[in-house]
């Protein structure tokens, strides 16, 4: 598992950064987990469909911008990104950031 500092480093971003997407996808997870689940009929079939939890998790919750409709810490600077940088990805390794 990585540390914040870590994966902001790698995408030029402030550890609060990632600390912040993650809260938010945790949010928005809290939130949507039991339907999003219910669309595959099992957690384990949803991370066989997606590959990992991560990965899941950061579908789930940063397709669609549902992180904007489900929580209110201000990602403005996510959507500022360079056009070249996954958000997918980004939020992959954020969720696997140990608190």
């Amino acid at each position: 598992m990585k540390d914040f500092t870590l994966v902001a480093a790698k995408y030029n971003i402030t550890p609060e950064q990632v600390k912040d997407l993650k809260w938010a996808m945790a949010n928005t997870w809290g939130e949507i987990c039991y339907d999003y689940l219910d669309l595959f009929g099992s957690e384990r079939a949803a991370i066989k469909a997606h590959g990992s939890e991560a990965a899941m998790i950061s579908e789930s919750t940063i397709d669609a911008d549902r992180i904007k409709m489900y929580s209110d810490t201000d990602l403005t600077w996510f959507y500022e990104i360079p056009a070249g940088i996954s958000r997918l990805k980004l939020g992959e390794e954020a969720w696997n950031c140990r608190w």
